[in-house]
């Protein structure tokens, strides 16, 4: 093969890989073109969720006074940055006022009319006990919050 045929070969290679790439976008619109760049975030945001925050099992007693009209008017969300977090609150309006979702348990904002008092957790346990001839079984259950532990053991009886 000689030099000019190999250059003309190695340029039309060239002229042809070029092309094809500036010719791409007009093949493929919907894979190139239409795509914007928040549906790439967003569904890494839901590959990886972020982690469990267990004060959201925090539960409160929430009393209306009759003053607080519980009608809504106008509801928005609204994405806070607290801590390096970032978290959806809801801003509801009704004809008594403008209320946070974020601010109605919080202990440093109140509210006219509306009392809220956290649930403190309760803590109970049991513990029983039976004997069989074949032995003895033990149980014990501790209910703490919306949580329940529970143990069971049986020791065989001794053979004669």
């Amino acid at each position: 093969m000689s030099v000019e045929i190999r250059t003309v070969a190695i340029c039309a290679g060239l002229a042809i890989a070029v092309a094809g790439t500036l010719a791409t976008p007009a093949v493929f619109p919907q894979a190139f073109a239409n795509e914007p760049q928040h549906q790439l975030v967003r569904t890494a945001e839901e590959i990886f969720p972020p982690p469990f925050d267990p004060r959201k099992l925090r539960k409160y007693d929430v009393v209306f006074d009759d003053s607080v009209s519980t009608k809504v008017l106008r509801t928005q969300v609204v994405s806070k940055i607290s801590f390096g977090h970032r978290s959806a609150v809801t801003i509801v309006t009704t004809a008594s006022g403008t209320y946070s979702s974020d601010a109605l348990t919080s202990p440093n904002v109140r509210y006219p009319g509306i009392d809220v008092t956290p649930k403190y957790d309760t803590t109970n346990f049991a513990f029983s006990s039976f004997t069989t001839p074949f032995g003895t079984g033990t149980s014990s259950t501790i209910t703490a919050g919306s949580f329940t532990y529970y143990t069971y053991s049986f020791a065989r009886a001794k053979r004669h």
